[in-house]
């Protein structure tokens, strides 16, 4: 995937937890009015504690489990899903359509209220939460699959049995988020854009059968790497 330059982060002034602890009154008396008192000048903070409150009862109301312990964020990381939404949202625009490829999978990964886009060869530790956007210059439909460091096999997205239908879009955040296991090791995150509806466990199957990609008729691939280490 393509790397971003460092400053196409979070460009709000106040970090979103920050912000969020602000909204739920977490902060002291002096904080809060200092808080307060930074929103009244700045339209950008204000722009993003509006997009987590909105982004972050969207995910809540979309997250589903997934099919092993890696498992869909719950309330106290839907914080960091949002933020990463938002991000995108608050990025600058450049005015420039991209010029890449037709189809790629992009991450964000949050380390505790930490939010940062995946660059290549990013390193994640066990309990980091990840959350995939897509490229692409067609409609399609889509799935996102890992293969693991002890080469297990598992479906991200969806939460149902086939790719599901998605438009035209570039950088778009899937709906789901996923908080890492414990396995370590470098893993392997496959795209898969189809004409048609296909299921997903043969491919399931078929990825955790052989080291290469899978070849299916009428889907294009993309692929991601990321490597969990423990702290």
């Amino acid at each position: 995937m393509n790397a971003l330059p460092e400053d196409a982060r979070w460009q709000a002034c106040l970090s979103a937890y920050q912000l969020d602890r602000f909204r739920m009154g977490e902060l002291s008396a002096a904080e809060y009015g200092n808080v307060e008192a930074h929103l009244e000048g700045c339209p950008r903070c204000r722009a993003a504690i509006a997009c987590l409150v909105r982004e972050e009862g969207a995910f809540r109301a979309l997250a589903t489990p997934l099919r092993r312990p890696r498992r869909a964020v719950g309330p106290a990381l839907a914080v960091g899903a949002a933020a990463a939404v938002c991000l995108l949202a608050l990025w600058p625009s450049s005015g420039v359509r991209s010029k890449g490829p037709a189809v790629s999978v992009g991450m964000y990964v949050q380390h505790g209220q930490s939010v940062r886009r995946a660059l290549p060869g990013e390193v994640v530790a066990p309990g980091d939460s990840v959350r995939f956007t897509y490229s692409s210059r067609s409609p399609a439909t889509l799935a996102v699959l890992g293969l693991d460091g002890a080469g297990v096999a598992t479906v991200y997205f969806p939460a149902g049995p086939e790719t599901v239908p998605v438009p035209a879009a570039e950088n778009a955040p899937l709906p789901l988020a996923t908080q890492l296991d414990s396995v370590v090791g470098e893993e392997k995150v496959v795209a898969l854009f189809c004409e048609q509806p296909h299921a997903l466990e043969p491919v399931r199957e078929a990825l955790q059968a052989s080291p290469g990609e899978p070849h299916l008729p009428g889907c294009t691939l993309a692929t991601l790497h990321f490597t969990k280490r423990a702290p």
